[in-house]
């Protein structure tokens, strides 16, 4: 569909489903407290149900009665249930008035003509107040961190309404906790455990955080701002605050992460409440919007470092939350929007939502993606597990239109992504860790290591240095930081090897051009690297390295290689030098075309990007991640099987025989970090999805008759993994 059909279809969506809207108050409702509305206006809540309400909580206040929805709405609910709720602005919480946001006057509040109208930021703790928060698990939750995507925000209130009540009230009678339905297959490879909690119980346990960053695009927006004008996506400086955390990896040079006063003070909440918790939150997420979408919620999986444990939580995580909504969201939008439409929106690859809920990667969601993300923050460097999601028709259009169908969706979205979330919090550590996780291999699995690294402390040290000229100073015109780091790709194996019953053996190139030395392993892995250096400085004979691995795969060796060791199919004689080519992508990914192969077992049939590169300091673009990859006609003619491509004829994924052993390639799964570009914050070592680590853990997956019988224990110390 395209967009500009798209946008009309949602218009008329929303023209037809109208429902009749004042541009009063929403209500939202405090029975006397700062004069608003009493609650039986609001069905007896605070912030009301979607069919109840007229329209979005407004920030600003009333002009005739100075009544503040939102503000006055938490305040008291924090009145009512003073055990439960607390709520603090920035300024208060960090006792500077700079910790606002930077106002319509477009000046951010540390700068200098700074009018003082920066507008108060808020957050709401969700907890037992009874009970310290020192051994507590937390939560973080930024909701509409884009003003015009209101749908976080509106859930995020009427969750912690909801939590509130089910505490205060009858444990017997209150609303309880689920982390996830029985109404899935799970891809995680284990039989998922399903735990139901009372609420009063994980508010004892835990502590929650919701909080909506920018104001400015929020306030903007409000019925009885003047002029009237559109909620915008970004602060009244058009920043977009969702670029603004301090990533590792590529940085967009022309941003100042941290500059605008939204983020700076949000940062360093962020890491307050992480540090409470032993360093690392339990969760965190971030609520958007999108215009259209197959689904109604989009669950967008983070760009990360992420070993065989973390993608296991994160997979649960996902799964779990898209078993709730599917059960619990209102499907008969999906009418709605025919009719809204005049029945031209039935086409299999319309943008009407077809499923409550779909999870996977940014770029595989959006079909784009980029650094700074406020998730992916989280999710990496602050939390154990977190994510990204969408609503759908939750951008820009309705904009003030309040559709009670697609309002109770966003609303009972949040709601369920954020309960999920506790709920999951008391079992992940439980259901996924280094003890309990086996990455079996079959037999004893090896890989060339390669001793180079990628620091900022060698001869070129950072390569390019930050800022638009590449000199060091930022788009504001001040000195950048370079931050040290020392990066490998070789790292994977060392994590993977935590949790693999046999680990992974290190083997120097010198002893592979050694006659025999492979006979130990059953698999041996050559990660973007054809022919490392070996780590002693002794000399490497090139033919005797290559002869041996093509004898040791004759005699039923399984080799695996990835990214530009795939050119090692030319060296060992299997295809011509010129069958094997190194391209680059908008990211590393394949098209599985065998989903019943080996190599892809578990997969999901929508899997398909295998890296996260721009954390790896690759930039963003159609010509940017590395891939190498072999011609079909060429991979086939030599006995290959194809598992998955990259364009057309151009094989990233498969299999071939050679001997009584096998050869198995993937075009993008370890490639070695760069520092072509901005990379300030440092650089990750590695960053394959979770459809690249499955890949890879098939790979590695063989015993060999003969092969790899000696025990690990009787190897010398230098073979080991360390």
């Amino acid at each position: 569909m395209t967009r500009r059909f798209a946008v009309g279809l949602a218009a008329a969506l929303v023209l037809t489903v109208l429902v009749p809207m004042s541009a009063s108050a929403t209500p939202v409702c405090t029975d006397g407290y700062m004069g608003g509305p009493p609650l039986a206006a609001c069905g007896g809540r605070i912030f009301p149900e979607a069919a109840v309400a007229r329209s979005y909580i407004q920030y600003n206040p009333d002009p005739a009665t100075g009544f503040r929805e939102y503000q006055h709405g938490i305040e008291y609910l924090a009145e009512k249930y003073p055990r439960w709720i607390s709520v603090f602005s920035f300024r208060e919480h960090f006792k500077t008035p700079l910790a606002v946001s930077a106002g319509e006057d477009g000046i951010r509040s540390y700068e200098k003509g700074d009018t003082k109208d920066g507008h108060d930021i808020w957050v709401v703790k969700i907890t037992d107040h009874q009970v310290p928060d020192k051994e507590k698990l937390s939560l973080f939750f930024s909701l509409s961190v884009h003003g015009n995507e209101r749908g976080g925000l509106e859930g995020g209130m009427r969750t912690a309404e909801d939590l509130a009540i089910a505490a205060d009230g009858e444990p017997d009678t209150a609303e309880e906790l689920v982390d996830g339905i029985d109404n899935y297959e799970t891809t995680t490879g284990r039989k998922p455990k399903f735990h139901t909690y009372d609420v009063r119980e994980v508010l004892r346990k835990e502590v929650v955080y919701l909080v909506s960053f920018n104001i400015d695009g929020w306030q903007v927006g409000d019925h009885n701002h003047q002029p009237p004008l559109p909620y915008t996506r970004g602060n009244s400086l058009g920043t977009d605050l969702n670029r603004q955390m301090p990533t590792v990896g590529r940085i967009n040079e022309s941003r100042n992460p941290l500059q605008e006063s939204e983020m700076k003070y949000g940062h360093k909440l962020m890491h307050e409440v992480a540090k409470v918790s032993g360093g690392r939150m339990a969760h965190a997420a971030d609520l958007h919007g999108e215009l259209t979408s197959n689904a109604y919620v989009d669950i967008m999986y983070p760009a990360g470092q992420f070993d065989s444990v973390d993608h296991r939580r994160l997979m649960a995580i996902a799964e779990r939350t898209k078993s709730v909504i599917d059960e619990t969201l209102y499907q008969g939008i999906v009418n709605e929007a025919e009719e809204g439409s005049g029945g031209n929106s039935s086409s299999p690859d319309s943008d009407v939502p077809t499923k409550p809920a779909h999870w996977a990667t940014v770029w595989d969601t959006l079909g784009y993606t980029d650094t700074g993300f406020i998730g992916d923050y989280m999710a990496t460097d602050l939390a154990v597990t977190g994510m990204d999601y969408e609503f759908f028709l939750n951008h820009t259009v309705p904009e003030k239109t309040w559709n009670v169908y697609m309002q109770e969706n966003h609303i009972n979205g949040a709601r369920a992504l954020i309960k999920v979330a506790m709920a999951y919090a008391l079992y992940q550590d439980e259901e996924f860790n280094k003890r309990n996780l086996d990455v079996e291999t079959n037999g004893r699995a090896g890989y060339v290591f390669n001793p180079d690294t990628v620091t900022d402390r060698d001869k070129n040290g950072a390569g390019v240095l930050p800022g638009p000229a590449q000199d060091g100073i930022g788009a504001d015109g001040k000195p950048i930081k370079q931050r040290h780091y020392s990066v490998t790709n070789m790292k994977w194996f060392k994590d993977t090897s935590r949790v693999m019953p046999t680990p992974f053996v290190k083997v120097l190139s010198a002893d592979v051009a050694r006659s025999g030395h492979l006979d130990r392993l059953d698999t041996l892995v050559l990660a973007d690297t054809v022919l490392p250096k070996d780590a002693k400085g002794r000399r490497v004979k090139s033919r005797a390295y290559f002869s041996n691995i093509k004898s040791w795969v004759k005699r039923g060796g399984n080799l695996v290689l990835t990214d530009r060791a795939v050119h090692a199919l030319a060296k060992l004689g299997v295809v011509d030098k010129g069958a094997t080519t190194d391209i680059k992508v908008y990211l590393p990914y394949a098209d599985i075309q065998d989903l019943e192969h080996p190599m892809v077992a578990g997969l999901r049939p929508n899997a398909r990007q295998l890296v996260e590169a721009a954390i790896l300091g690759y930039c963003i673009g159609n010509t940017c991640s590395p891939m190498t990859i072999v011609d079909e006609a060429a991979f086939t003619e030599a006995g290959g099987h194809v598992v998955g491509t990259t364009e057309e004829g151009q094989v990233s994924v498969g299999q071939l025989k050679l001997g009584k052993g096998q050869i198995r390639v993937i075009g993008g799964a370890l490639p070695t970090p760069t520092e072509e570009f901005d990379h300030r914050y440092g650089l990750r070592d590695y960053a394959m999805t979770y459809s690249g680590l499955y890949i890879m853990e098939n790979s590695i997956r063989h015993d060999a008759p003969g092969l790899g019988a000696r025990p690990a224990s009787a190897l010398p110390a230098f073979l080991r993994v360390g």
